[in-house]
């Protein structure tokens, strides 16, 4: 294999995990969004969880500026997008990773304080998300750019925090009772008894 392409492999996992992370991060936003407003404990806590990987994308566009130092700038498919700009790679806030749309609401909108399931599940799907992200770089620099390590750990552990702060407001947030109802139907369709149901929504929710 062409030493370019063994230099692009592991950019092009590591990318795999941050286009998964832009995904969550906007998904988690979409539906607090709808339900709380910015000044809500949880919308700060996503916020702020959203700019502690930052350095993880810095690390790895540093790591393919070094590719594109060394071999000149390039154009390619990446996982399902095409890039005309190498640097486009790790740049946060690009649509074409989002399955959900943006949208936000004026001042005085009233907000319904109760998440779906499908909210809740956005908000477990950002931690494993991001997770998998800094794990992939952190691996990534251990390789190419060792004394990056250090700064990243601590802004792993930053963001391990402010996961704990997530879980604490989870547990304080209501369900979507429309929900909650649809899905003990569900169960009680294919045969499951009440009480297991109620087991199973509290264990989802």
């Amino acid at each position: 294999m062409h030493p370019f392409l063994e230099k692009l492999l592991p950019l092009k996992w590591v990318h795999a995990h941050f286009a998964n992370w832009e995904r969550a991060k906007h998904r988690a936003d979409f539906f607090a969004t709808i339900a709380f407003p910015d000044s809500h404990p949880l919308r700060r806590v996503l916020c702020d969880l959203g700019r502690d990987l930052d350095d993880h994308c810095w690390a790895a566009d540093l790591t393919i500026h070094d590719v594109r130092k060394r071999y000149g700038d390039f154009r390619t498919h990446v996982n399902g997008h095409f890039f005309e700009d190498s640097c486009e790679w790790f740049q946060n806030g690009q649509d074409i990773y989002y399955d959900c749309p943006s949208i936000s609401f004026g001042r005085g909108i009233r907000r319904s304080h109760k998440l779906y399931l499908a909210g809740v599940a956005s908000l477990h799907d950002l931690e494993r998300s991001g997770r998998g992200f800094a794990n992939a770089v952190n691996q990534l620099v251990e390789k190419v750019r060792p004394k990056s390590k250090p700064n990243l750990l601590r802004k792993a552990k930053l963001f391990d925090k402010d996961c704990q702060r997530l879980d604490r407001q989870l547990k304080r947030i209501k369900i979507c009772n429309r929900d909650r109802i649809n899905v003990l139907l569900c169960l009680g369709r294919q045969g499951m008894p009440g009480p297991l149901g109620g087991l199973v929504l509290d264990f989802l929710a």
